[in-house]
């Protein structure tokens, strides 16, 4: 069971990462008008973490997305995974991040059953080759133009907020870490 969760987490992670080729979709709320997509609707937000460790950023993301009540964030880090397998490794920090409301992610997958390939939605926080700390998460705007999502309960809006919410929480965080008020 380990094994068939690692698998399947990898694989989306790699399809989702390196999956840059054109692709027609059919709107979910259209008749059969087929849409041309290019690489603009793969955006990704990138923030570099300066004081911030990845395992501190993930605590601070989970923290935050309880006091904003949405309690379904679930972690994979990467090493501990493989590790439980017995598959030992050097690995730099890399975890992610697994969040989004069940009721609410039916709802865009029940809008376009494709989105269901990237959600629930997902930040992945990792250590590059030069030591930087990053945290990676999907554009909102791109992912309602992918999957061609009217969103008329504005759920995209209500999950770009919150990110914006904790970019900007994580910035106040990193400047006190910086000062050492924290």
């Amino acid at each position: 069971m380990k094994k068939l969760i690692w698998s399947l987490l990898l694989l989306t992670i790699l399809a989702g990462c390196g999956n840059k080729q054109e692709k027609k979709q059919v709107p979910a709320n259209a008749e059969a008008k087929q849409v041309k997509k290019d690489d603009s609707a793969l955006r990704y937000k990138m923030i570099k973490l300066e004081n911030l460790s990845v395992e501190q950023a993930a605590k601070f993301f989970k923290d935050y997305l309880e006091e904003e009540g949405l309690f379904y964030p679930k972690f994979l880090d990467f090493k501990k995974a493989a590790n439980l397998d017995n598959v030992k490794f050097d690995m730099r920090p890399t975890l992610l991040v697994i969040f989004g409301h069940p009721k609410e992610m039916g709802k865009l997958i029940n809008e376009n059953p494709e989105a269901a390939y990237d959600l629930p939605f997902r930040i992945l926080l990792y250590t590059d080759a030069e030591g930087n700390r990053w945290l990676m998460y999907r554009d909102f705007d791109a992912f309602k133009e992918q999957y061609i999502l009217t969103d008329p309960e504005k759920i995209l809006d209500k999950y770009k907020k919150l990110l914006q919410g904790f970019e900007k929480r994580l910035q106040e965080v990193q400047i006190k870490h910086q000062n050492g008020q924290a």
